[in-house]
């Protein structure tokens, strides 16, 4: 009985390798709990249990690795098994193992076993458990003086960076991790709806390029310059700087320098990608309570700050609208024009495979060039929200001279790594040709990450800071402010207190 509920666990082993979920325990000691039900109960509820259980440890792993609230994280399945090509295999190779085992628990004998054997099989679950959580107790107990209590629950902003959890080495309890995690979401909703939950200004490196722009400054007489903000899925810090260089060595062009000011620097994170889109358009912690905020909290956003100066706003991602109601809440935050999958398929902009199928970064990178150049007496503030690097990515990437994976960058070919620097990277090279092409009005660009890259692999995630986040912002030499470039660069230092100070190109 102890073997088999140790197999209980394959459909989520197999789920944390094809999505890269974070490291949760090996064990989930609750099928222990459903054993033991097993031997006094029919096998039908035995086999609804398991079932049920097996479905909170795959879908926990999600929530808790993309940091996206239970309600949410349910509600988006649908969508996201039908935007990706390749997920429909990897949720059969989740799913039937779950199906076997579970029909094979209806053919254990259960009650039918005679009393002394269940008493036996019964203590042996009862250890089992017991052994692998205490385990981890200990450990815990040594490495922090306290401990871990399962069913507490966090703060609130406690809980907002991928990858980091609570959760124990050995065991995973995915039953306490939902519940906790709902109520959190329901106490943070109920926060939400009193106007109880403070707000507070955070860095964003879009802030930085409006100030060393003057973009607000009022200054009258002159020619308003274009802003695109490319938000980049999973760009994270990487803590050696070889391969922090190289992610941005696009930038070094001597030609795009000659055209450009080039600053670079670190804002702080403080969640997934809705977050991170907060983060840049808002300036503010509302994070993930975008996709539900009214109109009257997001009237301070950048849309609607551009829109009073007179800018055409434009918001772009290759993915479904339906994937966090971005279609409701673009619109919501003042966006007059909405570019997704569906709209730059019609486009003939192709396809890239990936987490999810959706519009290639490089050909929407093109597509945005070509907007810019439209004629038009306003200027155009577009954010984009790129794809392609999304985890878990593809190995390897199907891309067009795709950039090396070098020893010296500590990569490795054919790699989780390798794939997510080859498609970030990829991102870089189109955006540093974009602003080298000719365009009709001088354009400021924001290249910035979301968020850090949320491997499964601890050693990998410990390659990226899981506080901090890079950016590029490239100022049109007509348009810059030397003074007022060095006053939002010290800024973000003060706000961040980041160790990577903002740097500048000569």
């Amino acid at each position: 009985m102890t073997f088999y509920c140790i197999l209980c666990n394959i459909p989520y082993w197999i789920a944390a390798h094809e999505f890269s979920y974070s490291p949760l325990g090996w064990f989930c000691i609750q099928y222990a709990a459903v054993g033991l039900v097993a031997l006094f109960v029919p096998r039908f509820v035995t086999l609804v249990w398991l079932l049920a259980l097996t479905a909170a440890d795959v879908i926990g792993g999600a929530c808790t690795t993309y940091q996206v609230p239970v309600r949410e994280c349910l509600e988006n399945i649908r969508v996201a098994v039908e935007s990706s090509a390749t997920h429909p295999l990897r949720s059969l190779s989740v799913l039937l193992p779950a199906l076997l085992i579970a029909a094979t628990a209806a053919l254990l004998p259960g009650k039918a076993m005679p009393k002394n054997q269940r008493l036996l099989a019964g203590a042996c679950l009862i250890v089992f458990a017991v052994a692998t959580a205490g385990g981890d107790a200990l450990r815990i107990f040594r490495a922090t003086g306290h401990i871990p209590i399962p069913f507490q629950t966090r703060p609130v902003r406690d809980r907002s960076r991928p990858g980091d959890s609570n959760a124990l080495q050995l065991t995973r309890l995915p039953i306490v991790r939902l519940s906790r995690l709902w109520k959190m979401d329901e106490r943070l909703a109920a926060l939400e709806e009193k106007g109880r939950l403070t707000r507070f200004t955070v860095p964003s490196a879009t802030a930085v390029a409006i100030d060393a722009s003057g973009i607000t400054s009022g200054e009258s007489n002159r020619q308003m310059p274009n802003l695109v903000l490319a938000l980049v899925e999973s760009w994270g810090l990487a803590e050696d700087s070889p391969l922090r260089n190289a992610m941005v060595k696009p930038y070094a062009q001597p030609a795009l320098l000659a055209k450009y000011e080039v600053l670079q620097g670190t804002v702080p994170f403080y969640g997934a990608t809705v977050a991170g889109e907060a983060r840049e358009l808002c300036g503010n912690s509302i994070g993930y309570y975008l996709i539900r905020a009214p109109a009257s909290e997001l009237k301070g956003c950048l849309p609607q700050r551009l829109a009073a100066l007179g800018y055409d706003r434009i918001a772009i991602h290759g993915m479904s609208s339906h994937m966090y109601v971005r279609s409701v809440w673009y619109r919501t935050m003042g966006f007059q024009e909405q570019w997704f999958h569906e709209e730059l398929q019609q486009q003939g902009l192709p396809d890239c495979n990936g987490a999810f199928v959706g519009t290639c970064d490089a050909d929407i990178a093109a597509w945005v060039g070509r907007r810019l150049n439209r004629d038009s007496p306003r200027p155009k503030f577009i954010h984009w929200m790129t794809l392609n690097s999304h985890l878990p990515v593809p190995v390897p990437v199907a891309l067009h001279d795709a950039a090396p994976c070098l020893a010296d960058l500590g990569l490795e070919a054919n790699s989780q790594l390798c794939s997510w620097y080859q498609l970030v990277a990829n991102v870089h090279r189109s955006v540093a040709q974009l602003a080298l092409d000719p365009l009709s009005r001088p354009t400021v660009f924001v290249i910035v990450g979301d968020h850090a890259p949320p491997f499964g692999d601890p050693a990998l995630r410990d390659r990226f800071s899981q506080g901090e986040v890079p950016y590029v912002v490239l100022v049109p030499r007509a348009a810059h402010n030397p003074s007022k470039s060095q006053i939002a660069h010290n800024a973000a230092i003060s706000a961040s207190g980041s160790r990577h100070a903002p740097r500048q190109s000569p």
